[in-house]
């Protein structure tokens, strides 16, 4: 007999596999477009967001993670260097902190009014003034958000809801999501602003 994790599973896949043309308010191109946007978050563990806590820059070590570990992970070629002074204490990878005000104003349509240093005994983040200083960290499970449904609602809030599943495997369903997010112009785009998401793990 099926345990209840593969008959989810197996039914969450099935409905991965025939994803509508559209949803409420939104095209099936649209809705590819908001799966690439918020698995921009899943992709680096964030399955529990409020934007108005995460961006706190009293507490600034979630953003501050997020702004740097998206740029490791989708722009890694291009923005990320080795650090240049040998045995480097603050870590052996550099990183502009303008790319961290990028991130959080493209994603968040947030501006961060200073930059912090993030003194974490497991994951620290210096800030010299123009850059900052890291290591790298890699293979953990990559998950990626599939949107199957969409709409606006009465106050102009766009939300999301699907699944969560293993980008090399799709039949490795994590969990289900709901999202929130505003439309936002980023660099002459149009896409949006999270606001919530909410990830719940299967068991």
């Amino acid at each position: 007999m099926l345990s209840l994790k593969k008959l989810f599973c197996a039914a969450a896949l099935a409905a991965f596999m025939v994803l509508p043309a559209q949803a409420a308010d939104f095209s099936a191109r649209e809705m590819k477009a908001m799966s690439v946007f918020l698995s921009n978050f899943t992709e680096l563990g964030f399955m529990d967001v409020k934007a108005d806590e995460f961006l706190d820059e009293k507490a600034p070590g979630g953003m501050i993670r997020f702004g740097i570990r998206h740029n490791y992970v989708n722009n890694y070629k291009t923005r990320v260097k080795e650090c240049t002074v040998k045995d480097c204490k603050w870590g052996s990878l550099v990183m502009d902190g303008i790319y961290v005000r990028e991130s959080l104003k493209r994603y968040f349509g947030y501006d961060i009014k200073q930059l912090p240093t993030i003194e974490d005994p497991d994951q620290p983040y210096y800030f010299d003034g123009k850059q900052y200083h890291f290591e790298g960290a890699d293979g953990e499970a990559v998950y990626y958000a599939a949107v199957k449904n969409a709409e606006f609602s009465g106050d102009g809030l766009v939300h999301m809801s699907g699944l969560v599943y293993n980008a090399e495997d799709k039949e490795d369903v994590l969990g289900t999501f709901k999202a929130m997010a505003r439309p936002h112009t980023w660099n002459g785009k149009k896409t949006w602003a999270l606001l919530e998401l909410k990830v719940t793990v299967k068991e």
